[in-house]
């Protein structure tokens, strides 16, 4: 509904001051006076020099006796009439005073419009009957301090009286009839009810004083606070993996859905919201927006209580993930928004809640701190595969990218995503001689020690002889249908090419590390799966749930085999059902452990270099070891591949649960954190702008000192501990 305003014109108090001096000034009829008697006795004189008309000596005399009287009557006529004129106005006068004296005393004492009159220094000078009342003051005149009993201060109050100065008559002020609040002009009074204050300037004796008028806006502000309170909140809600938990304990699926379920209704009762089942172990619920501020504060302590739930032999807690919407202006778009926070939060790592507000830019997580089981996404696979057939198809030429200073599933990933576009244009030009050839590259730093070592690998292959590309050059081939691939990595402050995603429209995702917020673009296809041990693993799984599964190559799947080796440090960690199904399919094709752990070998120097880096490691908290090191040498991007496997080491340490290592890169300080699935190093190293895995990320802080990041890092390890576990 639109606003309407009313026009107020203020009067003009100069020009009504003037006006009043006007009448009440008595010079008008005294200089009448004098004019007549100077005409008058010219006349006279003129009278006896020189006769008029011929008169006699007695018409002279005549008019020398009758000038007086003639003067006197006529001054004393104008004076009387001033003078019954000026009693009549003055009458006039004292009557408007004794209405405006009555007028003041009853808008003073009567009207309930309680006001204050202040200076600018803040100090009280008048307070009216209804602000007496309400503070409690015995008398009008009053010289406390305006902070005394108003949270607005003087500073504010001056700034918004600039605008509404009583005595600019030419001056024009919208009062729109709709309230519109600040907090800053919004004060609680000793009778505990909330009032605006609106101020007005005028001037005094050349001083500048404030008219404070306080307008009761506690019933508004209630009614206000009433209705966001009671804003319908939309939420998703999933039990983590429940069904692929039973596959691996001695556990009844329904029996213990129902349990968790049970549990989950409770929680929304005392809500007083509502919850459906959607599907398998997946709810949708609506509570106020209260209730939501209150599990906010409360921490989502629900998510405890569904740990507290155990199957099997008592060891494998239920998770529970939440994607909450309080954003949209329908119910609709919530939620499509509470389905987008839930999707967010397991692709996070799952077991956690993402939530969505008016007063935040993104989202606000809690929870993550318990690793979930890997899923089963055989499907998910197939459907993500399909899907990025299609766009390749349709495509002009594909690029694909990783991160920034590659490591092995990286490149490992990028070639497998290679591999695969290359197959299905083979299909399509197969099944169409005179269809046009898709052009294929992969964006890398060539320079790259991991680089390298792949590239010689797959040296047998003729096809790879023109795919890689540097990134000086990628930006050039991007046109309208060009499909950009990016694997094992969500973060685009360290993409290979990060101008590649915003020129580009048609973008795939795959990536194992936990989101730290959303994507700056929509990709057609977002497979972002954190249970899973790399990228390389997912590319592999696509591969081996595709049509395509036979064209992988030997020298191709040793690549992708590298990548899992390293992020499941030669399956010891990370490693799940499907990582040894995935890494079974690469044998199938011809890799071989043994051929891939060469791609690991390192020289003497590296090993002693990484001893020296290993011998600096401190414990902290009891069971975090830390290191750091300073480089004698020019350092190189392979120093950041030190960092991992220092902080890889450092997890063989009797009692250590977690494990960071620090290393100084040119100006930047370079932090790589591991862990054995207890302590989630990601949400640590989230604190330092980083991100990355549960139990495997990384962070960079420019511009630092190794000793400024050691402290940077402790406290993010604090907060960790003290924030997210109160201990």
């Amino acid at each position: 509904m639109s606003k309407k305003k009313k026009k107020i014109r203020l009067s003009d108090h100069a020009e009504t001051r003037r006006q009043e001096r006007f009448y009440t000034d008595l010079s008008a009829p005294m200089i009448f006076a004098v004019i007549e008697a100077v005409i008058l006795f010219i006349l006279c004189l003129l009278s006896e020099s020189t006769p008029f008309f011929g008169q006699s000596a007695e018409v002279t005399k005549i008019i020398r006796y009758s000038t007086l009287p003639i003067y006197a009557c006529s001054a004393g006529i104008i004076c009387l009439i001033y003078a019954l004129r000026n009693r009549k106005m003055k009458k006039a006068r004292l009557e408007a005073r004794l209405f405006e004296s009555e007028i003041y005393d009853m808008f003073r004492s009567v009207i309930d419009l309680p006001y204050a009159i202040s200076d600018a220094s803040g100090k009280v000078r008048i307070v009216n009957g209804a602000l007496q009342d309400i503070l409690g003051f015995k008398r009008a005149m009053s010289g406390i301090d305006l902070s005394e009993f108003c949270t607005v201060s003087i500073k504010t109050i001056i700034s918004e009286a600039k605008n509404r100065d009583l005595y600019l008559s030419e001056t024009v002020y919208d009062m729109p009839e709709e309230l519109d609040l600040h907090e800053s002009s919004v004060t609680k009074l000793a009778d505990g009810r909330r009032y605006e204050t609106v101020s007005y300037i005028f001037k005094l004796e050349n001083e500048n004083y404030y008219f404070i008028v306080f307008r009761d806006v506690e019933d508004y502000l209630s009614i206000h606070e009433k209705y966001e309170a009671e804003i319908p909140v939309v939420a998703y809600i999933q039990l983590d993996n429940l069904q692929e938990l039973t596959q691996y304990v001695r556990a009844d699926h329904r029996s213990a859905s129902a349990e968790a379920e049970n549990i989950l209704r409770e929680w929304v009762k005392g809500m007083q919201g509502f919850i459906r089942e959607l599907s398998r172990d997946k709810y949708i619920a609506g509570f106020s927006q209260e209730a939501l501020e209150k599990q906010i504060k409360d921490e989502f302590d629900i998510q405890k209580r569904i740990m507290a739930l155990k199957i099997g032999d008592n060891s494998f807690p239920i998770t529970v993930s939440m994607g909450i919407s309080a954003i949209g202006d329908t119910l609709e778009e919530k939620e499509r928004n509470a389905s987008a926070a839930l999707h967010m939060a397991i692709q996070r790592g799952g077991n956690q809640v993402a939530v969505r507000r008016e007063d935040s830019s993104g989202y606000i997580f809690f929870g993550g701190t318990h690793k979930t089981i890997e899923n089963n996404t055989t499907i998910v696979s197939r459907v993500s595969g399909e899907l990025l057939a299609s766009k390749i198809r349709n495509a002009s030429n594909v690029l694909i990218m990783g991160h920034a200073n590659p490591d092995f599933d990286s490149i490992g990933s990028c070639i497998g995503a290679a591999r695969f576009a290359m197959s299905v244009v083979e299909e399509m030009l197969a099944e169409d001689p005179d269809a046009e050839n898709v052009p294929i590259n992969v964006v890398a730093d060539k320079r790259a020690e991991c680089f390298q070592i792949c590239a010689e690998q797959l040296e047998p292959l003729a096809e790879y002889n023109d795919v890689f590309i540097e990134r000086a050059f990628a930006k050039e081939l991007v046109t309208a249908d060009t499909v950009l691939i990016i694997c094992d990595v969500n973060n685009s402050y360290i993409y290979e090419a990060p101008e590649l995603a915003s020129a580009v429209k048609n973008i795939a995702v795959i990536d194992h590390h936990r989101m730290a917020n959303t994507l700056s673009f929509d990709p057609f296809l977002q497979y972002i799966e954190a249970t899973k041990s790399s990228a390389s693993e997912i590319i592999s799984e696509i591969f081996l749930h595709s049509r395509y599964a036979n064209t992988l190559r030997k020298e191709e799947a040793e690549v992708l085999l590298s990548g899992i080796m390293l992020d499941t440090k030669n399956f010891t960690r990370n490693a799940g059902a499907q990582t040894f199904e995935t890494t079974h399919y690469l044998y199938s094709c011809g890799a071989h452990t043994s051929v891939v752990r060469e791609f690991f070998n390192e020289s003497l120097d590296e090993l002693l270099l990484t001893g020296e880096f290993e011998s600096k490691a401190r414990i902290y908290r009891d069971d975090i070891a830390i290191t750091w090191m300073t480089l004698d040498r020019e350092a190189k991007a392979e120093d950041r591949v030190l960092a991992a496997k220092v902080a890889d080491n450092l997890l063989a340490i009797k009692g250590v649960r977690a494990s960071f290592a620090l290393i100084k890169i040119d100006n930047d300080v370079v932090i790589s954190g591991r862990s054995k699935g207890e302590i989630n190093v990601q949400l640590i190293l989230e604190r330092l702008k980083g991100g990355g895995h549960f139990d495997i990320a990384g962070a960079q802080i420019k511009n630092a000192s190794l000793t400024r990041s050691c402290e940077m890092l402790k406290g993010a390890i604090d907060d960790y501990f003290e924030i997210d576990h109160h201990s």
